[in-house]
């Protein structure tokens, strides 16, 4: 059976909830106060099923003006609307403002009840229908249905429930294969049940068993029953009026604006790129950087928005804006939603998000204008490509693009291998299917340049960039494996190049000068004088003429270069006797099972120091192992 929600609005004491009533026989007024005042504060909710063809369900929003937040809550569902108009009353100023607010959040289907039509001659209900014509002009009720009723009498209600029926028809399924969404606009305690949330199924299914997640918190939902107008139900389906039996949750912990979905099926998000709509008496009402108030499937969040323009705008050009919230909003690709001003509290403007999650940005954007484009267009492509182009130089993994664009996953990953081969994206981690768009990475490539140029500089005698050590906090941005693969990129274009371990700039003729030659050969002379034990770098400074900090400079340099070894601290040794030294205590270990530190020494005829040292050594490069006071050649059994 196919579901229908029917949102009815208008201005206060209009007779919206009396219709309701009378359509289904609930009163959707819940609350004292409204039964007491005679107007609805709050949401009202009734049902009623038509001919085993279609469930109806009611969405009762509030007309009092200082109660649009609430009408807000309730009417980001709403598949066919119903403007009450009271012949008593008139179009009036929340009448305008509803279908304002309808209009903007892209409500397609809808028509027009005059109520009361008892109370006023003929002549007066022609006036109110001649106001609603020019009210109308222009919108979605432009054309549609004006029906003339009275609560009180009947008349006309079979009429209306058979023209809930037409409309009905003209909307097509829900598409089933969307992602599960579920705003929640009541939570309460049922004294047996516990916590019960309610709210209108947006799109998508869920089974009972399914694993769902309660957004912000992002927590899974320990889920006891679904109901649907007192009914139990194992699936809930788009366009159901849904209650969700929760245990774990108190009321007070999942609130109106909460939503449950699937698991990476929303995003969070403090900023977000928008496309705006004005209907044309509010047309460029907004300003830049102005406080506003944003209203998203029953979220009510304060934020301030950024205009987005460019160099060569025309007043034709789609508006676009990036708006910074002052706390993250539950939302998804195409998600429509409503600007009000703070004071006075007036509906100014409406949008779309196209960019769920975005970078703060300057006005004036020529790119990031491009990008929202982009994304506001039916191209798949183009926007699979502009989302991940907006998560900017850190990427993004392909299974949380979905809500970003609401594109299949199928369609993704095809357009995935086409952007790639491409070279559009990048991808920098082949498990996770992590991409950054091609216009960051050459910025990354960029900054790995300018990174170079300094190390350069401040070490002209060495021939490269040893490791990633020189790229500084870009290793706190990426693993080490992003930044081999982003540097292998980089090699790629030319821009950058690589020597075994090293990088260097194409241009770069680095390596010791004259002055530097002359002082390590002086430095490899007196170190083969010293044989097994080599002098410190204080005394070959001394013998050398040189500064120990100069000394210290080489030997790094060295140490790259392979042609020098640091053994510990102030032990410097060439390669060649490193090599040597490690034959004869092969040889020592043929005829010994161990040796001590004291027996090392007089092998070799040289200090303690330097004995400890070469033992030390050994040890890290797993030659030798150590027990207590002694040492035995380590082999792959020990």
């Amino acid at each position: 059976m196919k579901n229908i929600v029917v949102g009815t609005s208008g201005h206060v004491d209009h007779g919206k909830s009396t219709m309701v009533n009378a359509l289904t026989g609930i009163d959707p007024d819940r609350f004292a106060e409204e039964k007491k005042r005679g107007i609805t504060i709050d949401l009202g909710f009734a049902h009623y099923t038509w001919q085993d063809e279609f469930k109806v369900s009611f969405v009762d929003v509030p007309g009092h003006e200082k109660f649009v937040h609430n009408m807000l809550a309730g009417a980001g569902g709403i598949q066919v609307l119903i403007l009450v108009v009271a012949a008593d009353g008139g179009v009036m100023p929340q009448t305008r403002e509803h279908l304002h607010i309808c209009h903007l959040l892209g409500v397609k289907h809808g028509f027009t009840v005059i109520t009361r039509c008892d109370l006023v001659d003929e002549e007066m209900i022609e006036l109110v229908e001649s106001e609603i014509l020019e009210l109308t002009e222009n919108t979605f009720l432009d054309n549609q249905a004006i029906l003339k009723i009275s609560s009180t009498t009947g008349e006309g209600l079979d009429n209306l429930k058979q023209t809930i029926a037409t409309y009905a028809k003209q909307i097509s399924p829900e598409n089933m294969d969307d992602i599960f969404r579920f705003p929640v606009d009541r939570s309460f305690t049922l004294k047996g049940h516990g916590t019960v949330i309610t709210g209108t199924v947006l799109s998508g299914k869920a089974e009972l068993s399914d694993e769902l997640i309660i957004y912000p918190q992002n927590e899974k939902l320990k889920i006891r029953g679904f109901q649907s107008h007192q009914d139990k139900v194992d699936t809930a389906k788009a366009g159901q009026r849904l209650a969700i039996n929760v245990s774990g949750y108190s009321k007070d912990q999942i609130l109106r604006g909460n939503q449950v979905s699937f698991k990476s099926g929303l995003v969070l998000s403090h900023v977000i790129g928008v496309e705006l709509f004005w209907l044309p008496e509010l047309k460029n009402t907004l300003k830049n950087k102005q406080k506003i108030r944003v209203y998203l499937h029953a979220q009510e969040i304060t934020a301030r928005i950024i205009l987005i323009t460019k160099s060569d705008i025309q007043e034709s050009d789609r508006q676009y804006a990036q708006i910074r919230l002052e706390k993250p909003i539950i939302c998804r690709h195409g998600d429509r939603f409503i600007i009000r001003q703070l004071s006075p509290l007036e509906t100014i403007a409406g949008g779309k998000i196209i960019a769920p999650y975005g970078n703060q940005s300057r006005r004036n954007n020529n790119r990031l204008y491009d990008s929202l484009n982009g994304l506001a267009q039916d191209n798949s492509e183009d926007r699979i490509e502009e989302a991940i182009f907006l998560t900017g130089s850190g990427g993004i993994a392909i299974k949380t693009l979905p809500p970003l664009i609401n594109v299949p996953s199928k369609q993704i990953n095809k357009t995935i291998q086409r952007l790639s081969s491409l070279s559009r994206i990048i991808c920098v981690d082949s498990n996770r299917k992590k991409y950054i768009h091609n216009y960051h990475v050459t910025r990354v490539a960029h900054f790995f340049k300018k990174a170079l140029k300094v190390f350069h500089q401040k070490y002209p005698e060495k021939t490269g960039a040893p490791g990633t050590d020189f790229l500084g906090k870009m290793n706190k941005i990426y693993s080490l494996p992003e930044i081999l693969i982003l540097l292998n990129w980089t090699a790629k274009q030319g821009s950058i190049i690589k020597e075994d371990n090293t990088y260097r700039l194409p241009d770069f003729k680095g390596g010791l000068n004259k002055k530097q030659n002359q002082l390590k050969a002086g430095a490899i002379q007196l170190l083969k004088k010293g044989n097994y034990a080599p002098l410190g770098i204080g005394n070959l400074s001394a013998q050398l003429s040189v500064s120990k900090k100069e000394l210290e400079t080489l030997f790094k340099t060295g140490i790259a270069e392979k042609w020098i070894v640091r053994v510990k601290d102030d032990i410097w040794y060439l390669p060649d006797i490193i090599s040597e030294i490690e034959a004869q205590l092969r040889n020592y270990f043929k005829s010994h099972e161990t040796i001590t530190i004291i027996e090392f020494k007089d092998l070799f005829d040289f200090s303690r120091k330097h004995a400890i040292g070469l033992l030390e050594y050994f040890d890290s490069q797993h030659l030798t192992r150590r027990f207590e006071n002694y040492r035995i050649l380590k082999t792959t059994n020990s």
